[in-house]
């Protein structure tokens, strides 16, 4: 961890880092909660975080539970997508996410995609148009965008998200630093008549 770049936030401060992370099938949910772990342990000491962990099949349980999974998810600074087939399209995630990104048109501030797919076992036919998808639904929440192939090994070494999670809550924590500071008073640059 490169410890310049991770700092601890002043007391009371409200800074969180907020996690959505959804799998499309039950083996995505092993790599889904490996991110989740390592980018809570890497921010943990020094952000507050907040984690949810859903199965795509969970939003068609009502109307009620799929707003609140896409507001949730449009909401969350770290967006993880997780799934092992890529043999055939996932139409049905892809519309999911383009309903994430209407909820997230409205809503400024950095934040990251991060797309956990295949595996050793399957083909990985769809993958260049998944990931087309996957850019494209990015660009339109205004997230930065990176995936990882999760076949064997993968989850062995996590420079690849470390890196990238320290770069985004580095970002993140500029920004947050600025908007405090032009909410303080007098903090907008500007100075008072003398």
């Amino acid at each position: 961890m490169h410890t310049e770049t991770l700092t601890k936030q002043e007391p009371g401060t409200s800074v969180k880092l907020r996690l959505f992370s959804l799998y499309v099938d039950f083996a995505a949910s092993v790599p889904a909660r490996w991110a989740s772990g390592v980018i809570t342990n890497l921010v943990g000491p020094m952000w507050k975080t907040h984690c949810e962990m859903w199965n795509l099949n969970t939003f068609k349980e009502s109307q009620q539970l799929r707003e609140l999974m896409l507001q949730d998810a449009a909401e969350a600074d770290v967006l993880v997508i997780a799934l092992t087939s890529l043999d055939q399209r996932q139409t049905e995630l892809i519309e999911w996410l383009e309903a994430v990104a209407n909820k997230k048109a409205g809503h400024l501030g950095a934040g990251i995609f991060i797309g956990l797919l295949g595996d050793e076992a399957h083909e990985a036919g769809e993958l260049r148009w998944t990931v087309k998808r996957f850019i494209g639904c990015a660009q339109r929440m205004g997230r930065d965008f990176i995936w990882q192939w999760m076949g064997q090994g993968a989850i062995n070494d996590a420079t690849w998200l470390t890196d990238n999670i320290e770069k985004f809550v580095s970002r993140k924590q500029f920004l947050s630093n600025r908007d405090l500071l032009q909410e303080a008073p007098g903090g907008s640059g500007q100075s008072g008549p003398v």
